[in-house]
């Protein structure tokens, strides 16, 4: 297998990066672990009690290749300790008191949350896609900075579902339903069973929640405006895509906008309409002019309203590890990377 440097004058800067990573990861798998040794010491002072915890690789083995989570490059320094034996006497250099507070976990991203379904058994590399697409199409969640955060509408179709249907949201359930339609194709079992055993119990908790679940009305939010249709005022109502605006003399006035955010800068194609923020089916943000169809002009980076000094098309603004970058919609041109 060639190194990266043996090919590097043929590939890319992105393709250099690719076949190091891969290269990198492949030989690592080949070689023999790192050993690492770990010392925790714990110290008292006037009835206080202080741990210090330390390592040092002893043997870097496939570290000597690839570190997963160091691929920027980045080394780790290693907290070294030094000998010391139960007893020792140490002397206290200096104290300096810091307060950490608990910190939630971390919310999913689309990685961490296809591992942990993974990880549950539940669905299947197939479905893994698609449940990430529906779940924030219905808007039961919605991405921020890549990480998805739980919408209003979210949160009440979650807790309806925990009180009536407990049993359909546990991951156990989920998982078991996967290994049983496993056994379903491999001919272990009858479907009309095992649909038997799902949907008796689940006929007789849909029958209560038919009942007993109260009928849910999310309040309308005042738009600020009124409607050029009637002269009615505009609200903000959530459907079923996320929210929008509406007029609030519905049904009667069957008015209805999209709601858009501006990002305050002219179209850089059309010069006369403003650039505003947008969201695919994917639901992944781009940048449009807000005259389409009477402009096409669409961005997946965010426009700044200033001309490259070398080409004089738009710059926009990229995020990159460890900030934000501009650089030039068409040609090399780049500036520093902002933190």
């Amino acid at each position: 297998m060639r190194t990266p440097e043996a090919i590097e004058k043929y590939l890319d800067k992105d393709q250099l990066k690719l076949y190091r990573l891969i290269w990198s990861r492949f030989v690592a798998s080949q070689m023999k672990p790192a050993i690492l040794d770990t010392v925790k010491a714990t110290l008292e002072q006037n009835g206080v009690i202080f741990v210090a915890n330390g390592s040092k690789v002893k043997f870097k083995g496939f570290m000597e290749v690839y570190v997963e989570g160091r691929d920027d490059g980045k080394k780790d320094k290693e907290n070294v300790l030094p000998e010391l034996a139960s007893g020792d006497v140490v002397q206290s250099e200096d104290i300096t008191p810091n307060q950490h507070f608990t910190q939630p976990p971390a919310r999913f991203n689309e990685a961490t949350l296809i591992r942990t379904l993974e990880e549950n058994g539940v669905g299947r590399p197939s479905t893994y896609a698609p449940t990430l697409q529906t779940i924030q199409k219905r808007y039961y969640v919605k991405l921020e900075q890549k990480r998805f955060e739980p919408t209003e509408l979210g949160e009440i179709v979650n807790n309806l579902i925990e009180d009536f249907f407990p049993e359909i949201v546990d991951v156990s359930f989920t998982a078991g339903m996967e290994e049983d339609l496993d056994h379903i194709e491999e001919g272990k079992e009858e479907w009309v069973k095992l649909i038997d055993r799902f949907y008796l119990p689940f006929e007789k908790e849909l029958e209560t929640a038919e009942e007993k679940m109260e009928k849910i009305q999310i309040k309308d939010e005042p738009a600020g405006f009124d409607c050029d249709v009637c002269g009615h005022p505009m609200v903000i109502k959530l459907g079923r895509y996320g929210k929008f605006y509406a007029c609030s003399n519905f049904p009667e006035c069957r008015n209805t906008k999209p709601i858009v955010k501006e990002i305050g800068v002219t179209c850089p194609k059309c010069e006369k309409g403003q650039v505003i923020e947008r969201k695919s089916k994917k639901n992944r943000i781009f940048y449009g002019c807000d005259r389409y169809p009477d402009c096409d002009f669409i961005s997946n980076n965010k426009p700044i309203g200033r001309d490259c000094p070398k080409c004089d098309h738009y710059l926009v603004e990229k995020k990159k590890k460890g900030g934000k970058q501009v650089v030039c919609s068409n040609c090399d041109y780049q500036e520093d990377i902002q933190k």
